[in-house]
């Protein structure tokens, strides 16, 4: 799946569920976003999750396509 369509699944998700008055924030969505990477991306998982503090959803987006 390419990047851009794997996050807009979660930001899709995620605004799906605030319909029905289930609040995901944006730290949840990283988290949700980084756990579900393939293999391939371990050592961007790693660095993601050893961060003091964690991007934004969008600033994750825009990391995940460099990489």
């Amino acid at each position: 799946m390419l990047v851009a369509d794997y996050t807009f699944k979660i930001k899709d998700i995620s605004d799906s569920l605030s319909y029905i008055n289930v609040m995901v924030d944006e730290d949840e969505m990283v988290q949700v976003c980084v756990g579900g990477l393939a293999h391939q991306f371990g050592s961007f998982q790693t660095d993601i999750c050893t961060r003091e503090k964690s991007p934004s959803f969008f600033d994750l987006q825009s990391m995940m396509l460099m990489v």
